[in-house]
């Protein structure tokens, strides 16, 4: 499954190109945008699409009244795209895992992919590592709805619901640190999901199991990845080169589980799914302790301190 993010397309206060490109790209996706009721109900809807666009409305429902997120507007509509709808990129000191802040952002987005690799590129030119992710949807605190894109209607129901309670997080919890709130909503959204496969399917379900094998997957590979950023981490300590046996590791590592990390790979990359994974032990410590009780976790994670809520988070779980 793609990624979703959190992002401000329309970077205004930004000059020039950049902003110009942000806002053409997104008030293309609004101009095009269509009703998912309206489509559902149209007689040639393709019977496959009527069944995601029902399972939208549904999730949609259910991370509103489940999950106890806030109300929200944003994908009542669905829009044409082909691919990916934003490409993201991460920059990275060659001695370090913390990524260049873009208005607080850890990434910086583009609506074209060669856009992104453009200022990819820039960056390496000035010894910073880097990479390009391509981003499945976003949420955006604009006054306007945010329409679904069409490509992810190709999604597992699983990925799909999950993308859904994902964005629907972005708009109930914000916090100042956009790292924080990429990672808490990764871990709403696979939690919730969960939940959901088994009330709308059944607990013995394909789609439940589906979503559990890449689940499964991605958690072989997180932890990879945890491990790996541990290890980098210690060794930019102590100073000195060397990293490239690290990555030689975690590359045979991967391999003993079947996976494959990409053939570049540097800080930025591993950077880029530190920030949609965080620490969840802590967020399934904070639900434990509430019960499993999902308002009274989202009612928690409002109230941590929005300044530093790794801290906060950090306290909350004990």
């Amino acid at each position: 499954m793609g990624r979703a993010v959190r992002l401000l397309p329309l970077l205004l206060l930004l000059s020039g190109c950049y902003a110009y490109r942000s806002a053409a790209g997104h008030l293309g996706l609004l101009w095009r945008q269509r009703s998912i009721e309206k489509t559902i109900a149209d007689p040639v809807t393709a019977p496959g699409r009527r069944e995601h666009l029902k399972l939208v409305l549904d999730a949609r429902r259910f991370a509103v009244e489940h999950v106890a997120l806030s109300p929200s507007s944003d994908y009542r509509d669905w829009t044409p795209v082909d691919g990916a709808v934003t490409w993201l990129v991460y920059a990275c000191p060659q001695d370090s895992l913390t990524p260049r802040s873009f208005l607080g952002f850890p990434y910086k987005g583009h609506f074209r992919k060669e856009w992104a690799e453009r200022e990819a590129a820039a960056w390496e030119k000035k010894g910073f590592d880097s990479t390009v992710v391509a981003a499945s949807a976003y949420n955006t605190p604009l006054p306007m709805s945010d329409p679904l894109p069409s490509s992810v209607l190709l999604y597992a129901p699983g990925d799909l619901a999950e993308l859904i309670i994902h964005e629907f997080t972005h708009g109930t919890i914000n916090t100042k640190d956009q790292a924080f709130n990429e990672a808490m909503a990764s871990w709403v959204g696979e939690r919730g999901v969960k939940e959901y496969l088994s009330e709308r399917f059944g607990p013995d379900s394909p789609e439940l199991a589906e979503w559990e094998s890449g689940r499964a997957r991605s958690e072989t590979l997180g932890v990879l990845y945890d491990e790996l950023a541990k290890l980098l981490s210690e060794h930019y300590k102590k100073g000195g080169p060397g990293r490239e046996k690290l990555f030689d590791w975690a590359r045979a590592e991967a391999a003993k589980t079947g996976l494959t990390l990409p053939e570049t790979l540097n800080n930025a990359v591993v950077a880029s799914h530190r920030t949609y994974r965080g620490e969840p032990a802590l967020f399934d410590a904070l639900h434990a302790k509430n019960g499993g009780d999902w308002r009274k976790t989202v009612a928690s994670l409002k109230a941590l301190d929005r300044r530093s809520p790794w801290d906060a988070l950090r306290a909350a779980a004990r």
